[in-house]
């Protein structure tokens, strides 16, 4: 079997993608706990992939979606088949209240929405609406399997926190 590298699930303003390489050099050699006050995407923390981690953000969703794939990937997994790249569905799914879905189906939303918005962008309005257009890509790739079962993996090592 190959093991895959746990990758962010999300693309995130502020995200560290781009950053990783000035970043990783001043990461201490060893270190007991790893703790992210303003989570995102994760960027350090996947590719770290730390044994011990507190995680934490202020935004329900977001914190939402990672318990789930913590605790159910394969359930988001089942859910996140189900979406096809259409502007038909997007502004279907767009229309649901986060809230008022199962937990699962809440995180399958969050990462089809992201996938297929206007780059990638989170933006809600002052309803708490999620907001953003509909991103026209040829082919996004909507539900990343293993990609989703390696980030699984590292944030069941972790803490996560809903929270500043």
């Amino acid at each position: 079997m190959i093991n895959i590298q746990a990758k962010p699930i999300l693309k995130w303003a502020g995200g560290k993608t781009q950053m990783l390489g000035d970043l990783l050099p001043k990461v201490p050699s060893s270190y007991g706990r790893y703790i992210e006050p303003f989570f995102g995407g994760g960027a350090m923390f996947f590719t770290l992939q730390p044994e011990q981690a507190i995680i934490s953000d202020s935004n329900p969703e977001l914190i939402n979606l990672y318990r789930q794939v913590a605790d159910n990937v394969d359930d988001v997994i089942l859910r996140l088949k189900k979406y096809e790249n259409s502007s038909e569905m997007f502004y279907s799914v767009r229309s649901q209240d986060w809230t008022k879905l199962p937990k699962s189906e809440a995180a399958a939303r969050t990462i089809f929405l992201n996938k297929t918005c206007f780059n990638g962008l989170y933006r809600v309005n002052k309803k708490g609406q999620f907001n953003v257009p509909f991103g026209k890509y040829k082919n996004p790739k909507i539900c990343d399997e293993a990609g989703l079962k390696a980030a699984s993996d590292a944030l069941k090592k972790a803490e996560i926190i809903c929270g500043d």
